[in-house]
């Protein structure tokens, strides 16, 4: 019996050994990345953790061989010590830097523009208030001039949630949306688990304000639902089974896009998430349904807000695009698991199946899969072009 068990735990201690060699054998692949995060008011850096975890696993380097850190490698605003921060962006590059920068990149990855404010910094004095104002973010003319290189060179631009919305102004977002072939509808939207302000005091307190201001009434919803808000100031709050028959939003995917990627027909998604269309430039990976009854189908079309939108827009042609209406890679994940190769298969152990709204769920069911197929895809075409200029 003893020598059973001695069997099993040396079995057990050797899996990770073996899984980690086998990652650290792989060969590397250098890539030029530049990620660009506005938004990491704390250390946890979770807007961008996800999509390292990826590269990290899928052995991509810098051009001298070094790995990425994810805490170090972005531009965007860096915490310090003490209170202290440093901003790290386009302009230390230079005014000329778009088209020099644009030479040299491989891959672009814009994780999120929004920024911090004054409320969501932990270490300024307004934290946690109810004064809200910018203190740093949104897209600026130097990322759009970025863009607009990329796209004329033939690179990889991957964007998520939310390079359109606000804090970036309407002059660049207009250009944004007519380079990439997407029109922001001004909506955003999130699930929550509860709406009662009283059990989830994270809830917004203008969600309250503004459902007052919009239909003259209490706010009176306990239950869960999913919160629609425009950069109009307008709202809908779609409250379980008043409104819903799924509590969640669904990322449905087409038969294609499942094959080419190996992700599910369908999984929920609980997190932030932003309405676009997409002109016949893009064509349209995956979209999102909002499952509303007979009643939230009235609310939404009173408003004009489809029920059924893109979750995942793709170009594929002259130059590589795609743009995920949602914080996709935003998932509470550690870096240390991306060192092992084989670590999906027991991907099981990390998250709960009865936990719809843990977002490391989505992580391992649909984000890893998805990111990964992409990843590959740059990699192969990179070992392509060292292999020809050889």
């Amino acid at each position: 019996m003893w020598k059973l068990v001695r069997v099993l735990v040396l079995f057990i201690l050797i899996i990770p050994i073996i899984s980690w060699i086998a990652w650290k054998m792989e060969k590397e692949v250098p890539i030029n990345l530049l990620v660009i995060d506005k938004t990491t008011p704390e250390k946890k850096f979770s807007e961008h953790l996800s999509f390292f975890w990826v590269a990290n696993q899928n052995k991509w380097v810098k051009n001298t061989g070094e790995e990425y850190n994810y805490a170090e490698d972005f531009l965007g605003f860096h915490p310090q010590k003490d209170g202290k921060y440093v901003i790290k962006d386009l302009k230390i590059f230079g005014e000329e830097s778009s088209v020099r920068l644009a030479d040299s990149l491989d891959v672009v990855f814009f994780a999120d523009t929004y920024g911090i404010y004054n409320s969501n910094w932990k270490d300024h004095p307004d934290f946690g208030k109810d004064t809200i104002s910018l203190f740093y973010g949104g897209m600026q003319p130097e990322e759009f001039n970025l863009l607009r290189e990329l796209k004329r060179k033939g690179k990889t631009i991957i964007a998520e949630f939310n390079l359109f919305a606000s804090p970036t102004s309407p002059v660049i977002r207009r250009q944004t949306e007519e380079l990439l072939g997407i029109k922001w509808s001004g909506w955003v939207g999130k699930y929550y688990q509860t709406l009662d302000t009283i059990i989830d005091p994270k809830i917004p307190k203008w969600v309250t304000e503004l459902y007052r201001k919009n239909y003259k009434s209490e706010y009176k919803f306990s239950k869960g639902g999913i919160v629609l808000v425009d950069n109009r100031e307008r709202i809908i709050i779609l409250e379980e089974e008043t409104h819903l028959n799924e509590r969640f939003p669904i990322l449905k995917s087409d038969l294609s896009t499942q094959l080419e990627y190996n992700v599910p027909e369908k999984v929920y998604y609980p997190f932030w998430f932003d309405i676009n269309e997409s002109d016949d430039r893009n064509h349209v990976l995956a979209n999102f349904e909002i499952d509303v009854n007979k009643k939230g189908k009235q609310l939404m079309d009173s408003l004009n807000v489809p029920n059924e939108f893109p979750a995942i827009i793709e170009h594929d042609n002259d130059y590589r695009f795609l743009y995920f209406a949602c914080d996709f890679s935003d998932n509470p994940m550690g870096i240390y698991s991306s060192y092992f190769r084989g670590i999906e298969n027991i991907s099981g152990a990390f998250y709960s199946p009865h936990q719809m709204k843990d977002r490391k769920m989505f992580f391992w069911k649909y984000y890893r899969p998805f990111m990964s197929t992409v990843m590959d895809s740059i990699s192969a075409e990179q070992k392509r072009k060292k292999k020809y200029l050889d």
